[in-house]
């Protein structure tokens, strides 16, 4: 028998809710090529307890060390791009860090960043919106957990 405690238990909960707002983000970022701000200030504190939540004993370096990396090596490149890279890309990257931990952060990054060079070669295009491009590494790496 299903019982509530069992979302938590088996990380269905958090995995589905994190996909579903991952796809929403995208499909912002490439209908208006703006995610508001506001959308990962309640996205940050909500993932946060859903990932506590969770059965599964972590360390706070698996929960947070990723939210760190992601933030730490996304707004490096900001800064580095002269800004060409959105202030939603960081701060999702962010979130992503935080729902995977840094090892699958880096995974999912790295299945973005190919998905981004191959988009690039298909459309021809020079610039292209990376929130989807982390979204599906991220959903792919969430799945595989």
């Amino acid at each position: 028998m299903l019982t509530v405690s069992w979302l938590f238990e088996s990380g269905f909960l958090f995995k589905t809710l994190f996909a579903v707002f991952s796809f929403i983000i995208a499909l912002q970022d490439v209908k208006t090529g703006m995610v508001p701000r506001i959308a990962f200030f309640f996205a940050f504190p909500f993932f946060c307890a859903l990932r506590l939540l969770q059965a599964r004993p972590q360390s706070p370096v698996s929960i947070f060390g990723g939210a760190l990396l992601g933030f730490l090596i996304f707004v490096s490149a900001y800064l580095i791009s002269r800004k060409k890279l959105g202030l939603a890309d960081v701060w999702y990257s962010a979130l992503v860090g935080l729902a995977l931990g840094p090892w699958r952060w880096y995974a999912a990054m790295s299945c973005a960043c190919l998905t981004g060079i191959i988009c690039m070669f298909v459309l021809k295009r020079r610039q292209i919106p990376f929130i989807p491009l982390m979204a599906v590494g991220g959903i792919i790496m969430i799945m595989i957990i």
